[in-house]
């Protein structure tokens, strides 16, 4: 089924990640302590005030927390992922210019003390909160 706020011809703006690190702990407390999960989207937006930017075009929010026995696959909107094709199929820059975080870079090119915990909690933001390009 199709979603009814796609737009083929606009590029959703994504979830803007401020802080890696903090909004990745945030994910962690979430899926370890199931009664601290926001309730909706406003709870959500509050949870994680000052670490993302979520925008406009969200309305609700679903939380599925998987289960060890279970592959659980996340298929990307059609709109975004379509969207994304033809964004690189124009985009002359690289592999920064993709929108890779920075984080990345920082512990493949050892610009910073690498940080285990950090990295750790900031690719969990990435995967989880950041999603598909």
């Amino acid at each position: 089924m199709a979603d009814p706020v796609d737009n083929l011809d606009a590029f959703p703006d994504p979830i803007q990640t401020l802080n890696f690190e903090a909004a990745g702990r945030k994910v962690v407390q979430w899926a370890q302590d199931p009664s601290t999960r926001p309730r909706d989207l406003a709870e959500f937006k509050a949870q994680l005030d000052g670490l993302v930017v979520v925008p406009d075009r969200y309305k609700e929010i679903q939380i599925v927390q998987g289960y060890d026995h279970v592959f659980f696959l996340r298929l990307p909107p059609n709109n975004q992922v379509t969207q994304s094709q033809k964004k690189l199929q124009t985009e002359q820059g690289g592999m920064t210019d993709y929108g890779i975080p920075d984080f990345y870079f920082d512990a493949i090119l050892e610009k910073v003390p690498f940080n285990r915990d950090s990295f750790f909690y900031s690719r969990i933001a990435d995967y989880t909160i950041r999603g598909c390009r």
